[in-house]
């Protein structure tokens, strides 16, 4: 008697609300940090180097995982190129490198707020503020909130 073959068909697990707020709130940042790029014209404002000599990224001065609300705020990110965000790995030595002055904002935070502080005053002011904000971090808010950043866009 031969066996019959059975193809069940693959169940997707269903999201949970936890997991559908993050989602949102993710795509919320790729679109802050999308504003954030082509208000800086995709140029490090750090050193003014860019597209297309440079890859450039998305830092947030007021950590994500710390300032969860401010994750998705255009304020909160600045342009930099790939040196001056995390440094670049020189394989000779066996560690990462910021540029060619040796300093990228990931390995010297107190360094690149106080340039920040010193060239956006204003902003990191209104920033500070809204850190010490509570904001209730629900699906809904982060639906809001796109709909916010696809304005700006």
């Amino acid at each position: 008697m031969k066996k019959k073959l059975v193809i069940k068909p693959i169940k997707k697990k269903k999201l949970t609300d936890q997991q559908i707020t993050e989602k949102q709130r993710k795509k919320c940042v790729k679109l802050a940090k999308d504003i954030s790029k082509k208000r800086d014209d995709y140029k490090c404002q750090y050193c003014g180097v860019g597209k297309p000599q440079r890859q450039v990224h998305s830092h947030h001065f007021f950590h994500e995982g710390l300032n969860m609300a401010m994750s998705a705020d255009p304020d909160n990110l600045i342009t930099l190129c790939v040196s001056h965000h995390q440094g670049v790995f020189n394989s000779s030595i066996g560690r990462f490198m910021g540029s060619h002055d040796n300093f990228n904002f990931h390995n010297s935070p107190v360094e690149s707020t106080n340039w920040f502080k010193e060239r956006y005053p204003e902003r990191y002011e209104k920033l500070l503020r809204k850190s010490k904000e509570y904001t209730k971090l629900n699906l809904f808010y982060w639906l809001e909130k796109e709909k916010e950043l696809k304005k700006y866009g």
